[in-house]
């Protein structure tokens, strides 16, 4: 399977023959391969081995991070049967093709013969055309010349008609007329016979010949020459395009998906004033249902609704709500400012217990029984559900918003600046991300993955931070309808995002659906 230089033959073999889409995958399945044939070993868990294939979320994963990340996910199979089932489905879609370019090819050759035989046709029948047009000017010319002819022809006849009856007069006067009657005959016809004379020589003498000639076009002296061939016969290489028929043969979800037009990433998107005139949207999340949990900074309610907007259903609190997170399945977390944090039961939709941190409360998140929130300039709190401040960590600027992961590690962004931060489990503070590309970080939420989405709102864009290299990628921008995002949120398998998106909330898909 492998070179003298070590390099996997398969697939400098995949890499000639077969579409880039499908080397991708043929990749992902056999993630480094070594010489020893071992998969590598995951990067989330340590020395774990490679060992399924998610089909939801395009990943190959370690036993490990089925229950982790992937427990809900229906379609997680063994990696050999994953790489089995899309070599198969490779063999017959290129069987597809191979038949589909040997019909084509038997189409083009029936097509350009027919359409040599319709170039001759119409060679032939302009040939035919001149010919005929050529004959009917000739007719036309033979029938002048013949008419000159004639003419002159009648002239002559009547010149020798005259000379004939003269030369029977003076026949008949020397047999019967006396001398002297012979002379004055004779004196009297010679004026007459000088001018015929005279007509005849001056006819002779102005007289011209028609000759009918033929003067062949100078383009067919050399048509040889210039008409060479028909035409030319080549065979011009093009891309395989695989048809959606041969597509099939594919049972990867994320292969049958993809189509030479992207679907919008938009799932739904509603205005803020659905929920009346007055209010003020900033932050928000999605309930374990998929539903949405929008605080209302501007009075003492919580919306909940479909991420369409449909189905709105109130929460009055007591306080005026800042942010909003799930606990867990029936529980959610609201931020009051100085009055601390309100749990609010999702099953009666209803206001419950209050858990006093002390300080101002905003920005929150949480992760399993910890409740991190910012609570004072420049500081972020670790919580219990008690209310006890386990840990209290100083930043070096005031967190706008927070999120957090399964780890335990906390992220934040400062509106002032354009910096993604993170605060370890051990307390230590980093600077995640800082680029052109944005500017004023609001909004920020965590994958499964680890990776990190940042909206930037001078910037008009959501982007993507990689886990493991700190790169960024634009996911959505201006032409996908963001426009100042404030707040964003994932929803539970981190296949949606909610932009709160200047008076108007949207739901968009992310590449981990």
């Amino acid at each position: 399977m492998y070179d003298q230089n070590g390099v996997n033959s398969l697939d400098n073999l995949m890499m000639r023959e077969i579409p880039v889409e499908i080397y991708k995958l043929h990749k992902a399945l056999n993630c480094k391969i070594n010489k020893n044939n071992m998969f590598s070993t995951c990067n989330h868990h340590y020395n774990k081995r490679l060992s399924h294939f998610c089909q939801k979320h395009d990943e190959v994963i370690c036993s490990k991070c089925i229950p982790e990340s992937h427990e809900e996910c229906q379609n997680v199979q063994l990696i050999e049967k994953a790489a089995d089932t899309a070599k198969f489905g490779y063999a017959l879609s290129s069987l597809g093709i191979a038949n589909s370019e040997l019909e084509t090819h038997r189409y083009r050759y029936a097509e350009i013969k027919k359409k040599i035989k319709q170039i001759r046709s119409g060679i032939n029948a302009y040939l035919e055309k001149l010919e005929n047009e050529l004959g009917n000017d000739l007719m036309e010319k033979y029938k002048v010349c013949v008419k000159e002819i004639d003419k002159e022809r009648q002239l002559y006849l009547q010149q020798k008609e005259n000379l004939d009856d003269w030369t029977r007069e003076i026949k008949a006067m020397k047999n019967h007329a006396s001398s002297v009657h012979l002379f004055s005959m004779a004196k009297l016809l010679h004026p007459r016979q000088k001018a015929n004379e005279d007509s005849v020589q001056k006819r002779l003498a102005d007289a011209k010949t028609s000759n009918i000639e033929f003067e062949q076009s100078r383009i067919l002296l050399d048509f040889k020459r210039l008409v060479m061939s028909y035409g030319k016969i080549s065979i011009r290489e093009s891309p395989a395009l695989m048809s959606s028929a041969h597509r099939k043969a594919f049972v990867i979800p994320s292969l049958l998906s993809r189509n030479d037009k992207p679907p919008s990433p938009v799932v739904s998107k509603f205005e803020t004033s659905v929920f009346g005139n007055n209010v003020d949207v900033v932050r928000g999340c999605f309930l374990p249902d998929d539903r949405l949990f929008i605080p209302d900074s501007k009075s003492k309610i919580i919306y909940v609704c479909k991420t369409n907007g449909a189905n709105i259903k109130k929460i009055k609190l007591r306080h005026v709500p800042k942010d909003a997170c799930v606990l867990d399945r029936s529980h959610a977390l609201v931020t009051c400012g100085d009055s601390g944090i309100m749990m609010v039961d999702l099953r009666t939709l209803s206001p419950g217990t209050m858990i006093i941190p002390g300080g101002h409360c905003s920005a929150i998140s949480c992760n399993k029984d910890k409740i991190f929130v910012v609570n004072d300039e420049c500081k972020v709190s670790v919580v219990d559900l008690k209310g006890k401040v386990l840990k209290q960590i100083t930043t070096r600027y005031d967190p706008y918003m927070i999120t957090s992961n399964k780890t335990g590690v906390i992220f934040w962004t400062n509106y002032n600046n354009n910096n993604v931060n993170s605060i370890l489990p051990n307390g230590t503070s980093q600077n995640v991300y800082s680029g052109s590309d944005l500017r004023e970080s609001t909004g920020i939420a965590t994958d499964n993955r680890g990776n990190v989405y940042v909206a930037g709102c001078d910037s008009s864009n959501i982007i993507s931070v990689s886990r493991t290299d700190k790169s960024s990628k634009t996911m959505y921008a201006k032409r996908d309808g963001i426009s100042s995002p404030l707040g964003i949120a994932l929803n539970t398998d981190k296949s949606k995002l909610m932009v709160i998106n200047n008076k108007q909330i949207r739901v968009y898909r992310t590449h981990s659906n």
